[in-house]
């Protein structure tokens, strides 16, 4: 072959390849063929809901096409639920036991929303729906069970009395979060979520700058965040979730703020990723009986969890009898503590201890 000819089809192994190149983008970044469209649009709102990765959407993609994505996204702002029917809200397609719940050794089925029946539960054993207990703490009334999915790994925690379920906030307001064993430390907790997101530039915020409002004990901090969800018990210990405005006016005790908002008054509000991406998540919830069910999942570790949906989550604490539920901050903030030590594999690198936080979600010790 003459130098000139092999010149020639290196040109055209080069262009073809180019071509090919230029074919594939043109398929993931316009097409809606299912199946390419579904992982484009996940990767786009993914990157897009984070607070410092968003060029790994604006790199690769237009921005008519991330504008587009974006446009579909979610929102719950202008529902809220009522305080004073909350609890009284039921499922009519509540899941009973089923061929894959957990039966002791009596022969009795492990109740999905009473985690201190009269049975013997141990770790390892099973519930209605099938997931693994991990922690039984009959003494503290406490039950965790883990979760998982094709993308996902997480644990929910059960405590039937909502009383003890509060919000309290950092010792250095302004300056500093602390971790969620000083809370737990300082307020004689049994476990703890986190909830709040903050002012975090560059993924190496300290807590201190809380976003969105909270409230412990009746004392409010930080202002309200337009367009998020907020997350307050009452002080006849029912959740509220939703756009409240006037938390006086719910006689709120004690809140959260951030969402999106995941179930109300017995509805599911999103379903698949609903514009919010594949992330590591916090979330809490009340079932028709009072429960509190507290949730966390691991991501952005692909060995072990990428994320979840906020629609994947809805459907979970839906099946477990939430009629109200609401997210907390989520990414590296995520984390879930019980007893003092970290239940789960939370994103940041300060996996034995979580971040700073504002605040925290905390499950009182029962006396």
């Amino acid at each position: 072959m003459s130098t000139i000819n092999r010149v020639l089809s290196v040109l055209c192994a080069v262009f073809g390849s180019l071509l090919a190149l230029m074919v594939f983008y043109y398929i993931v970044a316009f097409t809606e063929i299912p199946g390419i469209r579904e992982l484009r649009d996940t990767w786009v709102e993914t990157a897009m809901t984070t607070a410092d990765h968003q060029w790994l959407a604006e790199r690769f993609f237009p921005q008519t096409v991330i504008d587009n994505i974006m446009s579909k996204q979610v929102t719950t702002d202008g529902i809220v639920t009522a305080p004073d029917a909350t609890i009284n809200v039921k499922h009519d397609d509540k899941p009973t036991n089923t061929d894959n719940g957990k039966v002791n050794d009596s022969g009795n089925a492990i109740s999905i929303s009473n985690p201190v029946e009269e049975i013997t539960i141990k770790p390892g054993d099973k519930d209605e729906l099938g997931n693994k207990i991990l922690i039984y703490d009959k003494a503290q009334d406490i039950k965790i069970v883990e979760i998982s999915g094709l993308s996902f790994k997480g644990r929910l925690l059960f405590v039937t009395d909502p009383s003890r379920v509060v919000v309290r906030h950092t010792s250095k307001k302004d300056a500093a979060g602390d971790f969620l064993s000083v809370y737990l430390n300082d307020y004689d907790g049994i476990a703890a979520i986190n909830g709040n997101g903050f002012a975090d530039e560059n993924g190496v915020g300290s807590g201190g700058q809380i976003l969105g409002w909270s409230m412990a004990d009746g004392k409010m901090w930080g202002s309200k965040l337009p367009g998020a969800a907020s997350a307050g018990f009452t002080k006849d210990n029912v959740l509220v979730v939703g756009s409240i405005d006037k938390p006086d006016s719910y006689n709120i005790r004690d809140m959260v703020q951030w969402g999106p908002a995941l179930i109300a008054n017995g509805d599911k509000l999103v379903s698949g990723s609903a514009g919010w991406g594949l992330h590591p998540r916090t979330a809490i919830g009340q079932t028709s009986d009072g429960t509190v069910i507290l949730a966390t999942v691991d991501g952005r570790q692909p060995e072990h969890s990428i994320g979840i949906t906020v629609g994947e989550l809805s459907d979970i604490l839906y099946d477990y009898g939430c009629v109200n539920a609401s997210l907390c901050d989520g990414g590296s903030s995520t984390v879930m503590m019980y007893d003092g030590e970290i239940i789960g594999s939370p994103s940041t690198p300060m996996k034995t201890t979580g971040r700073h936080l504002p605040n925290a979600i905390i499950v009182l010790k029962k006396q």
